[in-house]
């Protein structure tokens, strides 16, 4: 379900049409996620801990509104819900583009395995341009190798994009046993404000620590 948004009811028209005005109107925030609750539950739910991080990172974002907003030419729609298309390993060095229904109150051990027979089938690794446009998507990725502390991600020059983007790094271990992670979000600036952002970083550590009574 979506709903069109009637633009003379709302609140956030002035500031889309400001910064509708620049060709690049995308920005991204990096910042360290704790995620030692969801390393904890992956291993012994026996999932990956990347499925496990998607999960919580859907169920974060989902519950932000701002995140769920669509531009399409001069209209705005409100999606009910976003769905995942992330990036896994393909044939050693490639990666593989996949894709799965988000499902609320769905168990992360469900979402997880219904990750992995997704990946099972998947024939191309490269979605047809088609598809990825036809998603109301997340695109999420991962650099497992990388301790990093800036990214800056590839982006279409179209200011209608709307689709947030999400990677994460490797984790560490600080001082105090905690695990900790680069974790950055790109979005479109005609929709998200830092608030925004601020909202799901709260919204993702409660999703990490309810993971501890799953």
């Amino acid at each position: 379900m979506e709903q069109r948004i009637d633009r003379s009811a709302w609140k956030r028209d002035a500031h889309d049409r400001l910064f509708a005005r620049l060709e690049v109107p995308f920005y991204s925030l990096t910042w360290k996620l704790d995620v030692t609750e969801a390393v904890a539950f992956a291993k012994r739910n026996g999932v990956s801990v990347y499925a496990a991080l998607i999960w919580c990172t859907m169920k974060a974002l989902n519950g932000v509104e701002a995140f769920r907003f669509e531009l399409r030419g001069d209209e705005v729609y409100l999606l009910d819900h976003r769905n995942p298309s992330y990036t896994y390993s393909w044939d050693g060095e490639l990666f593989g583009i996949c894709g799965v229904e988000w499902i609320d109150g769905e168990h992360p051990v469900d979402f997880a395995n219904r990750m992995k027979a997704a990946e099972q089938a998947n024939a191309s690794p490269i979605p047809t341009a088609e598809a990825d446009a036809a998603g109301h998507d997340v695109y999420i990725s991962s650099l497992p190798w990388i301790d990093y502390t800036h990214i800056a991600q590839e982006f279409p020059l179209d200011s209608t994009d709307s689709t947030p983007r999400v990677m994460w790094g490797r984790f560490t271990e600080n001082e105090q046993g905690r695990l900790l992670l680069s974790y950055t979000v790109q979005v479109n600036h005609r929709l998200i404000d830092g608030i925004h952002l601020a909202r799901l970083n709260e919204g993702l550590n409660g999703a990490i620590h309810a993971l501890e009574e799953l």
